[in-house]
């Protein structure tokens, strides 16, 4: 896993994709290993409904910390997987990167679920009906 995914806001997130890999492989493969990519070679712009509801559930449930992906900053793979180049995170304001620059600090659990929701609604309808099912598993957790 690349340093910048271990040192950024978003390694919390990246930790709980990758610590459902090995249990919920299917649930994941959207998602390219490490979530975090410079690019380049082997990789297009692009992004994937699926993948951007993996993290934003991942994020709200595991982590408290939410990834608003960058226009731009998106990528997928040659196996279709995204990567992230550079994404905005929502945190609560207890959280210990809230004001670091490109965090975006919510009051309460509830704002930041407004973040979520409307996060999903900037991708597609569609999202927040895969949101409803990826949230209805045994998978996550809310705490």
């Amino acid at each position: 896993m690349a340093l910048l995914a271990l040192t950024s806001p978003l390694a919390p997130v990246v930790a709980a994709v990758e610590g459902l890999r090995p249990l919920r492989p299917d649930l994941v493969r959207c998602v390219a290993p490490g979530v975090i990519t410079g690019g380049g070679e082997g990789w297009r712009p692009g992004t994937d409904r699926c993948a951007v509801a993996v993290l934003l559930v991942v994020g709200w449930t595991r982590a408290r910390r939410v990834p608003l992906p960058v226009p731009g900053e998106t990528f997928l793979n040659r196996a279709g997987q995204l990567g992230l180049r550079r994404a905005r995170v929502a945190v609560l304001c207890d959280d210990p990167v809230a004001g670091a620059p490109g965090v975006v600090v919510a009051a309460s659990k509830d704002e930041l679920l407004r973040i979520v929701l409307e996060q999903a609604d900037e991708v597609g309808p569609e999202l927040r009906a895969a949101m409803r099912e990826l949230t209805k598993g045994r998978l996550v957790r809310t705490g």
